[in-house]
């Protein structure tokens, strides 16, 4: 048996396609016709190099890599079935039609109305050891657009085939699909939101009054208030049904769509948007671009001409997503208006597949093909596409960051979303910004505080809530106690923002999830698919929010697990090791465990957790086991690191018999904007002992304060490596 780099292979009308060792594209055509143009899921099909050996009879094909045999027997039926086609690995067996019945779990499109635990859709990872993926009907795509001549695809399914290696099921998912993209960075800062008819001077009021009570802010959101609305324009009789069904007012054709600006509450957009600027924020418009541009906006003579109809019609055109020429002059004229002005993104509220299910002529649903246009278009002048937008499934992955819907406001809710936002890593959704204590509900301030935790420890810190008067998210009007508890954290993750914008590039460049569940790292263990509550951010930290009350002592607690290794309570430095922990916290606390050994680099703190370089690096360091960790930086908003415009430093530690070594060690190209020159102040946290700097940096200044050595280096060339060794003071 010869082995041999194939990419397909035939045997009647079945094709087999080999993508990676461990992932075989699976198709069947009565009149062999098949499709090998790209789909919002598949982005490239092409045979990575594996080893593939093929046995071909006259009826029967054998195809084997490394990781899994599947064999595919002619046998007459029109199609594939569980009798002639079936794969084996390991001492496991698949077979066509074969339930996941081990799913581990994913993503939803949205969380809106959930009070909860519910049932998610299924994630790549399963402890099947495999997952299918069926793509036949997905939009395929020609130049960049949905092609329009489509061949009906009988099956067009993936079968990705892992056992319990979750970290290749992830990668092989990107190989085929792309990889989760580099968001730009402010977008996983600190966000303002509210449903509410703020004025301009009202917003800038915010602004400054996050400044003013000392909580980091990055984006300000003008919900659905900042245009105008066409209140008088009718409901179609299917909105108004579904809207008496449902109770539910997010339908569509009821004014929520807009694109001009309602000057009686923003009386001088560009003064706005030009101080929101110049206050280092950036700024985000809310879209239901449901009923597209009607006749009431102030664009709609020249949105009309470039359609080619006459703007005396007054016709308000359908809005149609699949129509190349409709949606060109739809972000002409309703989007780059308003981005002229200064709008940074768009938050596309998109919530009318129920009245419009799919795109004409397509079998396709809008959310996913609008996520994709709506990224595209943000890619201009250089930067990085921006999408922040509802869930469109497996392969949208590509275009975060993804707004999770409108959840009750509820301890049941927040204990689900904790759980929801590790699976979701199972389908390589890696950056979800919630609405930081619930959208709608009670008004309970312990509540918010312990979301904001969660939020701290999430992709993004998003404050948004309904349309209510006690309801407004702005954390200092929660009382003070509250408001300490919250500050801390918003301080805490400014402070944080060079670890985590660093595990944004680990998302792009290793596949590795910001938020996983413990299995991911334990995959062997049972353990760890008992604890949804808890999860690893990154490779410094184990999170377990609170997701109760406190008791009458004012505590509440979490049960923390933890396989192996030191770590030390962030809060508290009291240490773990391995086994079973139940931890109280404070209200101003929570189980946020970091290990020890692991370099973290870190900032000053500052109003803009996102807006500046650190010219002094802080790199924070617990004592124990030898560890690394990779700082990654570019430019923030372009897409120049595809093309290696960044600086990746190596940090590492090591504890040899009262010898600390700790190694900087920063390579690449650098980036525009990347300070000339910095400094460096290593904290090395519950030290018995003073040490004193014996090789690396002569000009080392080292002091000890409350257990802790910090060693400060003055500014070297940001590019110069650095090899301390340290020596304990006995």
């Amino acid at each position: 048996m010869q082995k041999q780099k194939i990419k397909a292979i035939m045997c009647g009308k079945a094709r087999f396609s080999v993508i990676t060792e461990n992932l075989i594209r699976l198709e069947w055509s009565e009149k062999e016709i098949f499709e090998d143009g790209e789909t919002l899921f598949a982005l490239n099909r092409n045979h990575n190099g594996c080893s593939v050996s093929v046995e071909e009879t006259e009826n029967m094909i054998r195809i084997q890599t490394e990781i899994f045999t599947l064999f595919y027997q002619e046998n007459g039926e029109s199609g594939f079935s569980s009798r002639n086609l079936y794969a084996v690995f390991g001492e496991k067996i698949w077979y066509f039609g074969m339930k996941n019945t081990e799913n581990l779990g994913g993503a939803l499109a949205t969380l809106d109305g959930v009070d909860g635990y519910c049932q998610t859709d299924d994630g790549i990872l399963s402890r099947n050891g495999w997952f299918t993926l069926d793509d036949s009907k997905n939009a395929v795509l020609e130049n960049g657009w949905l092609k329009k001549t489509l061949r009906k695809r009988e099956t067009d399914l993936y079968l990705f085939v892992y056992g319990t290696d979750y970290r290749k099921a992830l990668q092989t998912l990107f190989y085929v699909s792309g990889k989760p993209a580099m968001p730009r960075k402010y977008m996983l800062g600190s966000w303002y939101s509210r449903w509410w008819a703020y004025t301009d001077e009202e917003l800038l009021a915010i602004a400054d009054a996050y400044e003013k009570n000392d909580f980091p802010l990055d984006i300000m959101v003008l919900d659905m208030d900042w245009h105008h609305h066409d209140w008088t324009y009718r409901a179609t009789e299917e909105c108004k049904k579904y809207r008496a069904k449902s109770g539910y007012g997010h339908a569509g054709n009821l004014g929520w769509t807009g694109y001009t600006w309602n000057r009686r509450l923003i009386k001088n957009p560009q003064k706005l948007l030009d101080r929101l600027h110049e206050r280092g924020l950036a700024v985000v418009l809310n879209d239901h671009p449901h009923d597209g541009i009607r006749s009431h906006e102030e664009m709609y003579a020249d949105f009309m001409q470039a359609l080619g109809v006459s703007p005396d019609s007054k016709v308000d055109v359908e809005f149609d997503a699949g129509n190349r020429q409709y949606m060109e002059a739809f972000f002409r004229h309703a989007h780059e208006k308003r981005e002229a002005e200064g709008v940074d993104f768009w938050w596309l509220d998109w919530q009318q597949d129920h009245l419009k299910p799919i795109i004409k002529g397509t079998m396709l649903p809008h959310l996913p093909w609008l996520n994709y246009c709506y990224y595209e278009h943000a890619r201009k002048n250089g930067k990085r596409g921006a999408s922040f937008s509802r869930f469109g499934g497996i392969g949208d992955h590509k275009h975060p960051i993804f707004f999770s819907g409108d959840t009750k406001a509820t301890w049941e809710c927040l204990a689900f979303e904790v759980a929801f936002t590790a699976s979701s890593s199972n389908a390589g959704l890696f950056y979800w910004g919630h609405d930081t204590g619930g959208f709608f509900g009670e008004a309970n301030a312990e509540l918010y505080v312990r979301w904001t935790q969660f939020s701290g420890f999430s992709a993004c810190l998003r404050a948004h809530s309904e349309r209510n008067a006690k309801l407004d998210r702005c954390p200092w009007k929660w009382g003070e106690r509250e408001a300490d508890a919250m500050r801390r954290i918003y301080h805490l993750r400014s402070r944080l923002m060079p670890y985590i914008y660093s595990l944004a590039y680990e998302g792009y460049g290793n596949g590795m999830p910001m938020i996983s569940s413990m299995y991911l790292a334990y995959p062997e263990d049972e353990e760890a698919y008992r604890h949804p509550e808890q999860y690893f951010f990154g490779k410094a930290f184990l999170c377990a929010p609170i997701t109760k009350p406190v008791n009458e002592k004012g505590l509440s607690s979490q049960t923390v697990w933890i396989k192996e290794g030191i770590y030390y309570h962030f809060f508290t430095n009291e240490k773990y090791e391995a086994g079973m922990h139940e931890i109280f916290s404070l209200l101003d606390e929570f189980p946020l465990l970091i290990r020890a050994g692991v370099p973290v680099p870190m900032q000053k703190k500052t109003n803009r957790m996102t807006e500046k370089v650190p010219e002094e690096l802080i790199i924070r360091i617990y004592p124990g086991e030898d560890g690394s960790f990779t700082l990654y930086e570019d430019d923030g908003i372009s897409e120049k690191y595809q093309s290696g415009k960044y600086l990746k430093t190596k940090l590492s530690y090591e504890n040899r018999d009262g010898f600390i070594r700790i190694a900087i060690e920063p390579n690449g190209k650098g980036y525009e904007g990347m300070p000339e020159e910095r400094s460096y102040r290593i904290e090395l946290p519950l030290t018995e002992h003073q040490f004193s700097v014996i090789d690396g940096c002569v000009n080392a200044k080292i002091s000890f304060e409350d257990s802790m050595n910090i060693v400060q280096i003055p500014k070297i060339n940001a590019k110069q490596s650095l090899n301390l060794i340290l020596k304990a003071k006995i």
